[in-house]
């Protein structure tokens, strides 16, 4: 299931979508601000069935 995670970026505060696969199970990647091109970490967790249970963003 494909789905869109609005995430605040730690650096400069300003709000951006990531495209989203929960299918995929829980995961930890880097991705660039779209505003401030700064990296940031993004922790998803997902449950057992597919539903988002959490998310952490924090600085690179």
């Amino acid at each position: 299931m494909h789905d869109s995670l609005n995430i605040e970026c730690p650096h400069c505060g300003e709000t951006f979508s990531l495209a989203l696969d929960t299918s995929e199970g829980s995961a930890e990647f880097t991705v660039d601000c779209e505003v401030c091109c700064r990296p940031m970490t993004v922790s998803v967790r997902i449950s057992d069935d597919g539903e988002l249970e959490g998310v952490d963003v924090t600085e690179e």
